[in-house]
């Protein structure tokens, strides 16, 4: 008997082939978390586990407030460097990795333990960090990793405890990687000259729809919130404690005016939504409102007088930020003589750029798209924009997160070097 053409149809459609294909634009993982913090991320992190990733077999990595394991799918999708004479697309392989990922959730840790089931190298504890580090009876790690502000969930001291039991558990060459919410972010001005010592209400209500944010169904908790300087201060703290030295190899701000808030405005009441709009420059199917995409820095109410360093340096991001979009709208409208006085009047790294979004621009006939401004221009921009924060000097604290990582090796020759 012949099965009706129609049966496979029906299979699929039950197994949810057929559903509606949502864009990134909202939600956890945005577009915003997958081209612009992850993969900055991945591009800090490259360079300093390529020589791990060929030197050690198996890696050995803890994921410090793991959820339910998405540092591990991070770190095992850090692309090959393109010049890279190598068949493998990604430097770290999931079964070439010793995997131990904690986690004060017990929930958390079952989703771990079944996301990643059947992989012997894989494994989830349930353990508070704010009482140190957990497994201080196992061998020592080689990345001591955390991700998306996991470990500003303990205090400060609560901190400074953890990094002594690292580091004095780590072996030479071991690196840690903090990833705090940032003080000085424009998301909370309020914040900017609290006590660090105090713990400060935060909360994740950008997983709502906006509709939903209503007060009882925002859920608050207390994170705390860092600077640049006080990280180093920790970091100088522990080595000077423990006897060893630490190194920043990174230290950086990351998502400066995209982060998770700015939309919301639930910190100050004044939102801008521009990672809304960024999304849409990464989605190929928008083009995002130019409009929306400027930032107005003097409406976010800073306490400049108060936190000059911080207050100059979103001032000067979002100089070159609005140079872009404005070169962008100079070259939508055709207004020729405005995009070469931003080419001529930028520094060497933006005036590429801009060249570079011209050229696109005129030769636009050349990539055969149904929206050559949302599929083509618009990521570029989106690309432009995540790449001169990544250019920024070193971190003062004033992005959504505070990402650093430190070198772990032994303490230096008598009359060296100082630790830190």
């Amino acid at each position: 008997m012949t099965t009706p053409k129609s049966e496979f149809y029906e299979v699929a459609v039950r197994a949810g082939f057929y559903g509606l294909d949502r864009s990134s634009l909202s939600g956890k993982k945005d577009n915003v978390r997958k081209f612009w913090e992850d993969m900055s991320i991945k591009l800090w992190l490259r360079p300093l586990l390529a020589a791990w990733g060929a030197a050690q077999r198996p890696l050995r990595v803890v994921d410090l407030g793991c959820g339910g394991g998405e540092g591990l799918e991070l770190l095992t999708h850090i692309p090959m460097e393109p010049a890279a004479r190598s068949e493998r697309e990604f430097l770290l392989a999931a079964d070439a990795l010793e995997y131990v990922g904690i986690d004060l959730s017990p929930g958390m840790i079952e989703q771990g333990a079944r996301n990643y089931a059947g992989l012997p190298n894989v494994r989830f504890v349930q353990a508070d960090l704010a009482g140190g580090f957990p497994l201080r009876g196992e061998a020592p790690f080689h990345l001591y990793f955390s991700s998306y502000g996991s470990l500003s969930h303990i205090s400060a001291d609560a901190l400074r405890n953890l990094v002594t039991d690292i580091v004095r558990h780590a072996g030479d060459g071991a690196l840690l990687v903090f990833d705090l919410l940032g003080r000085y972010s424009p998301e909370w001005p309020g914040y900017w000259t609290a006590d660090n010592r105090r713990m400060l209400p935060y909360n994740m209500a950008y997983l709502l729809p906006p509709e939903q944010r209503t007060p009882e169904r925002i859920e608050w908790f207390t994170n705390t919130f860092w600077t640049a300087d006080e990280l180093r201060a920790l970091v100088a703290a522990v080595a000077a404690e423990t006897g060893r030295r630490l190194t920043l190899e990174v230290l950086a701000d990351r998502s400066i005016f995209v982060g998770r808030h700015m939309d919301t405005g639930l910190f100050n009441g004044r939102p801008q939504s521009l990672r809304h709009q960024v999304n849409r420059l990464l989605d190929h199917g928008y083009r995002g409102r130019l409009d929306a995409l400027r930032i107005e820095v003097e409406s976010l109410g800073l306490p400049a007088a108060s936190c000059p360093v911080p207050a100059a340096r979103l001032a000067a991001y979002a100089g070159q930020w609005n140079t872009v979009i404005r070169h962008l709208d100079a070259l939508m409208n055709q207004r020729d003589d405005e995009v070469r006085f931003l080419i001529e009047s930028s520094p060497a790294g933006l005036a590429d750029d801009l060249k570079m979004l011209a050229w696109l621009c005129r030769n636009g006939s050349r990539f055969p798209v149904a929206d050559f401004w949302a599929s083509v221009v618009g990521p570029q921009v989106a690309v432009i924009l995540r790449n001169l924060e990544m250019g920024l000097p070193d971190a003062v604290g004033c992005g959504h997160a505070l990402f650093g990582v430190a070198r772990i090796s032994e303490a230096p020759e008598q009359g060296g070097p100082p630790p830190v």
